[in-house]
């Protein structure tokens, strides 16, 4: 709750005490839904046993023992949503909101961490696994000397109303929702010092002022709150409890509804018109922007301490939204109920603690037939002795029936039955699981699998089994990122030139960028009401175990690999490992393999030699390339010389018309020659060509 100033006048609008009267009508009119929310939840806490039953079974002398199978199977539930919780991240919806969005994802990520997001969260999939239903408050943090900017926090589910028409998943069609919580008076008249004396009055039931003789020079809203006492015909125990110095504090989110011209931007937004709005009157007028009728709701806070309404003003929170999210379980079809994993639970719990009971009184109790004057002992001492493992009974020797001992007297069990009692509670202890969608393999005990990949396998079918309570989960924590990025950009609308430093982590990656900055000719760079993006779960899981498991996995296929894709990939393994100087032994490993940096991690200073290193081997291809081009063409003449020789040769023999040993011999010279040259020239061209491709893996782009 987020409490300050702007308090209500009694001018007849607003949220008034008749409205207040038929919003409580309403909610006694709902399906009872919270006595078996609470009955789930001590069922948990292993509250399992009614008062009255526990009475008869301690008439009967049967022993109360409680077997709680159903926390160990929830807190594994929760557990798995610890370990496999993602990050969130913000997508841009455009091209052109990419560094806007790396900011906005560094102050979320900020925000998020120091409201401990991520505590309130879990604790209403608690809620909602046990009881069916949690929620999630999202506030400014009014405190000047604890914690950051907001605050988010869970709220018991007992203090929440809401619109029981609502469709939504996350309400947001409700009319209202009602949050109803116990203060000491003290503290309400800290928060609210202009309304003391109306607190006081009505803590006394305005006893003192209905005593005065007249009203006249009394002060208005004192004589109001009074009138409003008057005619509250309910039991004021539902708002005062006077013995304690307590009164409730009821806030009603309501919605109201406008009907007005709206204007459609350029860039996707929506306003409504203002015509005294110089901007948008000289818009309308030229063409640019057509105005238009449309419908919308606003949300608006009503707080009353007690019957009094105090406050009577625009919701704190951003336009649209209740302050306040809902996470849900399972709804019933017919009722619209909320219930959780727990509620399937109970029947198969419920046997298991009455097998249990059962089994243990039988195989302690015995049945004792004996003639009435079988002993001298009285009722209650031969029973004690027959419970005595050394229990000692002496018969009476004046006995009718002197027959044999065991027609005079018999002890018996039942071990027969307890045979089958025991059979029966291992099938509702396997039940207990079975219906909630629970496997061994998930609470780390042994099951029928064996493999590794067996037991993934049950795991895989418990997650999905438990997929649409979690998708209802994954979709109410996204709701409320999107409330806390919603005051996040209200808030930093109203600031200009904000730095923000992202990636502190990595001081290759880190830079900073400014949000809200002004040009010179009145446009704004990095404009944070123009952010058009969404919030999306992270497509992996940050947690230390699932990045062990990944890079146990990595590290089993690189040992496959030749050991020069091992030296390459050794930088992608360590990636993965969380070790201390992580980063300074990736840059170590880098700059040994002479593996290179992408040139977004690089900093401006190793950006520039980069590029003077491109063009020095670029310079260098070139010399190569030249050189290559000279070598051919000077092979290129040799051999057009020494064909011309050839050719001079075969016409001198031609004409001589005789073989001259001589002219052969020569002829065969030159032959070879050539073959010489050519080989020669192929070798030069091959090598300088090798030179270039290694040049070419070399170069650094």
């Amino acid at each position: 709750m987020a409490w300050n100033e702007d308090h209500a006048e009694h001018d007849g609008k607003g949220f008034n005490l008749a409205q207040l009267r038929r919003l409580v009508s309403n909610v006694e009119a709902q399906p009872n839904w919270r006595d078996p929310a609470q009955k789930c939840c001590d069922y948990y806490d292993g509250n399992q046993l009614a008062p009255e039953v526990k009475q008869v079974y301690e008439e009967r002398g049967q022993p109360i023992i409680i077997n709680n199978l159903i926390a160990p199977a929830i807190d594994a539930v929760l557990g798995m949503e610890a370990r496999t919780r993602t990050d969130l991240v913000l997508t841009a919806d455009d091209d052109d909101g990419e560094e806007l969005r790396d900011a906005l994802q560094e102050k979320f990520k900020d925000a998020w961490r120091l409201a401990r997001a991520d505590r309130a969260n879990a604790d209403a999939y608690a809620s909602q696994i046990k009881a069916g239903i949690g929620w999630v408050e999202v506030t400014r943090n009014d405190d000047p000397f604890y914690g950051g900017g907001y605050n988010i926090k869970p709220v018991r589910r007992q203090e929440m109303w809401w619109d029981w028409n609502a469709q939504e998943a996350d309400l947001s069609d409700a009319r209202w929702l009602l949050r109803k919580r116990w203060v000491d008076v003290d503290e309400a008249i800290a928060h609210f010092p202009e309304h003391a004396e109306i607190i006081r009055q009505a803590m006394n039931n305005w006893e003192d002022f209905a005593n005065l003789e007249s009203y006249e020079e009394q002060d208005q809203d004192l004589l109001a709150a009074y009138h409003e006492f008057e005619s509250w015909d309910r039991n004021t125990s539902e708002w005062l409890d006077q013995a304690r110095g307590r009164i409730c504090l009821q806030v009603i989110y309501y919605r109201t509804f406008r009907r007005g011209y709206v204007i459609d931007l350029k860039n996707g937004r929506t306003v409504e018109y203002n015509p005294n709005n110089i901007a948008q009157a000289v818009g309308v007028k030229m063409g640019t922007f057509k105005p238009r009728i449309a419908t919308w709701s606003a949300v608006r806070e009503a707080w009353f301490v007690g019957i009094h309404r105090i406050i009577d003003r625009k919701s704190v929170a951003p336009s649209g939204y209740f302050p306040i999210v809902p996470f849900f379980g399972y709804r019933m079809d017919k009722s619209g109920q909320p219930y959780g994993v727990v509620s399937r639970m109970i029947s198969a719990q419920d046997e298991i603690n009455y097998r249990r009971m059962k089994l243990t009184w039988l195989l302690q109790a015995k049945r004792v037939i004996a003639d009435q004057d079988a002993t001298n002992m009285s009722r209650e001492d031969l029973l004690e002795e027959v419970e005595r493992a050394d229990g000692y009974i002496e018969l009476n020797p004046d006995r009718k029936n002197k027959k044999s001992i065991s027609e005079a007297i018999q002890i018996q069990q039942d071990f027969n039955i307890a045979s089958q009692q025991f059979t029966v509670m291992q099938d509702s202890m396997k039940q207990i699981q079975d219906v909630a969608g629970i496997y061994n393999a998930m609470l780390g005990q042994d099951s029928s699998a064996t493999s590794g990949v067996a037991i993934n396998s049950l795991v895989e079918q418990g997650a999905t089994t438990l997929a649409e309570i979690n998708d209802n989960y994954h979709y109410s924590r996204t709701r409320v990122a999107d409330l806390l990025m919603a005051y996040l950009i209200e808030d930093l609308a109203k600031q200009s030139n904000i730095a923000v430093t992202v990636n502190k982590q990595d001081a290759h990656k880190r830079k900073v960028i400014h949000l809200n900055v002004t040009n010179d000719d009145g446009t704004v760079t990095n404009d944070v009401k123009r952010w058009k993006g969404h919030i999306a779960q992270a497509p992996i899981q940050q947690t230390a175990t699932f990045r062990a498991q990944m890079a146990q996995q990595l590290t089993a296929l690189v040992a496959q690999l030749p050991p020069q894709i091992q030296m390459a990939t050794l930088d992608m393994v360590i990636e993965l490992m969380d070790v201390p100087n992580k980063q300074e032994i990736l840059n170590r490993i880098r700059q040994t393999l002479n593996i290179p940096k992408a040139p977004e991690d690089m900093t401006p200073e190793e950006q520039a030699a980069m590029q003077e290193e491109q063009r020095k081997q670029q310079e260098m291809a070139e010399i190569q390339m030249q050189q290559l081009q000279n070598e051919v063409a000077l092979g290129a003449a040799k051999v057009e010389e020494l064909q011309a020789k050839i050719a001079k040769l075969q016409r001198d023999a031609e004409s001589q018309d005789v073989k001259d040993n001589k002219v052969e011999a020569e002829t065969a010279k030159v032959l070879q020659e050539v073959a010489e040259v050519k080989a020669q020239a192929d070798s030069t061209v091959n090598a300088i060509l090798a030179n270039i491709d290694q040049q070419l893996l070399n170069l650094q782009i």
